[in-house]
């Protein structure tokens, strides 16, 4: 079985770090490549053609559902999980509307991040339990 491939974009270094972590444990899956804000996220996407893109939602310049919007309007394939701190029907009903695959709290992280790249790997949408 192929390895999928992630790329990680949040401005938060520990919390990069802390998703790599989660990630690079699983058998079938491998960090790509991670960048900081979403202009290189966007980049790094057309550049490495992952099949996950983990985004942060609430990034300084260029926010997650920006990146979004322009890493799914490119002719990536890459299936976008957004994570974030913030909650609420409408912040995932926005994202929805950018593109996004899955949206998961980022408290939930730990639990839920394995699962929801499965699932939208898979090409299920997946939305986390705890809104």
């Amino acid at each position: 079985m192929d390895k999928m491939d992630i790329l990680l974009v949040d401005d938060h270094t520990a919390a990069r770090e802390e998703l790599a972590s989660i990630v690079e444990a699983q058998e079938e899956m491998n960090v790509v490549g991670q960048a900081g804000h979403g202009e290189d996220g966007v980049r790094l996407a057309a550049e490495l053609c992952p099949d996950i893109v983990v985004m942060d939602v609430v990034m300084p310049g260029m926010n997650g559902l920006a990146a979004s919007r322009e890493i799914n309007a490119s002719s990536s394939q890459a299936r976008i999980l957004a994570v974030s701190n913030h909650t609420g029907e409408n912040l995932v009903e926005a994202l929805l509307e950018a593109g996004v695959s899955g949206y998961l709290r980022k408290d939930r992280a730990y639990e839920e991040l394995v699962p929801a790249i499965r699932t939208i790997a898979s090409g299920t949408q997946y939305i986390g339990e705890h809104l």
